[in-house]
């Protein structure tokens, strides 16, 4: 297994494996693997011939403290990534990636413009000349104030402007995300279909430990109680699915369900619910056709996302 830094190195090592005209699958990650991440990797080694990961913690995905507490450890990282077989680990430096930015705390200034004029239905990129950051992608309004973008739109400029470098760099046939992100995944899948047509984006259903709790690198910061009082949340989430599944069609009615359910935990809340339309993201009033439930939710100060795809025959 190959570690490299470079972006022109691994470009190049690329382009070797190209040339033998084999297929490239990729898992872009922030580090901190989990059995999620796992499954990510093994899809990418089955359906192509050589995979691939990157470790990079982005800095413009988080808020600083965040960003310093982030749980994450590359030995491990790197031990998990060769039992699945991984050809390569892109690892490379902020500076690698975000050439013109001097200072860390550039990044944490970007987010201070999140609710900035955007066009309604195009991805823009913008310029270092514009806001000292090289090649930002503006998700388009109608992509990004939806579900969490209503309250950090700038996570998804930041989360599409990562993958847009690493796609140029690594030049995939296929990349492999997660459906527990399911706004960042529809972002990534429009993105993809913009500027780089020739990647197929997949995306693979939420994988769950046995007591039911999505795998999240931050589930390792949870006590024993805290992570019982973080399964309410899936719970919830069930329980609309029920609701729908018997009949249900009142969006209004499902949501207040789970609310009730979440806002019984006393060390949980809510910081954003909803149910949206699969396709467009939009929240809906009346279910007729696949929905989202989606949670973003704090245990403590501990924030946790959860989401179910229910899909109407």
């Amino acid at each position: 297994m190959k570690i490299i830094e470079s972006a022109l190195k691994a470009s190049t090592y690329i382009a070797k494996i190209k040339a033998r005209n084999q297929k490239i699958g990729f898992v872009p990650t922030l580090g901190g693997l989990h059995k999620g991440h796992q499954l990510l990797m093994q899809k990418a080694r089955e359906q192509n011939d050589v995979a691939v990961i990157s470790i990079f913690l982005n800095p413009m995905q988080f808020r600083k403290k965040q960003f310093i507490e982030y749980p994450s450890d590359f030995e491990l990282d790197k031990a998990i990534a060769q039992k699945k077989l991984m050809e390569l680990i892109f690892r490379p430096t902020v500076d690698e990636m975000f050439p013109s930015v001097r200072h860390l705390d550039d990044f944490f200034r970007f987010q201070n413009d999140e609710f900035k004029a955007r066009d309604p239905e195009h991805f823009v990129i913008e310029t270092k000349e514009q806001n000292g950051i090289d090649d930002l992608i503006r998700v388009p309004n109608e992509m990004v104030y939806q579900l969490d973008g209503k309250l950090h739109p700038w996570f998804f400029d930041a989360s599409a402007t990562i993958v847009y470098k690493l796609f140029k760099i690594l030049q995939p046939n296929h990349a492999y995300f997660g459906e527990k992100d399911i706004q960042q995944l529809a972002i990534i899948i429009k993105m993809a279909e913009t500027y780089f047509p020739a990647i197929k984006v997949i995306g693979i259903p939420t994988l769950r430990d046995t007591d039911g709790l999505a795998f999240s690198s931050r589930n390792v910061k949870l006590s024993d109680e805290q992570r019982r009082i973080a399964l309410k949340v899936y719970h919830a989430l069930r329980h609309g699915e029920n609701l729908i599944k018997k009949g249900e069609s009142e969006a209004r009615i499902v949501l207040n369900a789970m609310k009730k359910i979440i806002k019984a935990q006393y060390l949980l809340e809510i910081d954003y619910i909803d149910i949206v339309d699969k396709k467009s993201l939009k929240p809906v009033n009346q279910i007729n056709n696949a929905v989202i439930l989606y949670v973003a939710f704090f245990v403590n100060s501990i924030r946790l996302t959860d989401t179910l795809i229910i899909n109407l025959m």
